[in-house]
């Protein structure tokens, strides 16, 4: 298996593409250069953002409109610290206040920002400027490239499979992450950003652990998820180094 691992992450050439057209759908399909799309890793890109704060209106949707690449996976989390101002949040919750504050402590900093994007939990910046959201992904896939070893991640109905070529990684928590994929706009009633509109996407609903990965191969049981489907999210299985730290692996479900 490592040296599958090591075929699929150390190619000298080019990503090979794929056609995003399902042949089911469309049994008579031809191929042609235009339904080729690049396969890479998923990369996660958290948007922490507030609807009080003043910053957020004019760059979340440039923000949004950056994080349509399907090599990309944006999730929104909504803070609370700006809740003061005059306006609750609809969708803030102190837990996604505690997750940003992981972050920077872990990078050593001692202040926070709205607009954040972090990718991959090891390169963030305010996404708000052009092309800004491009560089903050091509840093944190640069810094995957670093990685002493390699982490494959696929999942069924019923588990994930972590396959490896490194055999002393470290302890990385492996979670699953619940989102509300739908694009909903709120327009603020009060406080400082009152009259104006905050669009969001793929709203974080939970974070759940559920195992660890150390290492080498794995397997884990997935917990059943028939009453989230039920409720229309989706999830997205990750594993990471801990409260903050890396995303060095992650797969849809």
């Amino acid at each position: 298996m490592a040296a599958v691992i090591n075929k699929i992450f150390r190619r000298k050439k080019a990503i090979p593409l794929a056609c995003s057209v399902s042949i089911e759908n469309e049994p008579g399909h031809v191929h042609t250069s235009a339904c080729f799309i690049d396969i890479q890793p998923l990369s996660v890109v958290e948007l922490f953002q507030s609807q009080g704060c003043v910053s957020c209106p004019p760059a979340v949707p440039k923000i949004l409109e950056s994080t349509t690449d399907h090599n990309l996976l944006l999730l929104s989390y909504d803070v609370t610290y700006f809740d003061h101002l005059g306006w609750t949040d609809t969708f803030g919750d102190g837990k996604w206040d505690k997750r940003q504050k992981d972050y920077v402590r872990k990078w050593g900093r001692t202040s926070i920002f709205t607009p954040q994007v972090v990718v991959d939990g090891v390169a963030d910046g305010t996404g708000s400027g052009n092309g800004e959201v491009n560089e903050i992904v091509a840093g944190a896939r640069e810094s995957r490239k670093q990685m002493p070893w390699h982490i494959v991640v696929d999942t069924n109905d019923t588990e994930l499979r972590i396959d490896s070529d490194g055999m002393e990684a470290g302890t990385f928590d492996i979670c699953l992450i619940s989102y509300d994929p739908n694009y909903q706009v709120v327009k603020i009633g009060k406080g400082p950003n009152k009259g104006k509109k905050v669009p969001h996407r793929n709203l974080v609903k939970d974070v759940i652990k559920i195992g660890e990965w150390t290492g080498g191969n794995l397997t884990v049981p997935l917990p059943d998820r028939s009453q989230m489907i039920a409720t229309g999210l989706q999830t997205v299985a990750v594993v990471q180094g801990g409260m903050g730290g890396p995303i060095v692996a992650a797969q849809k479900l």
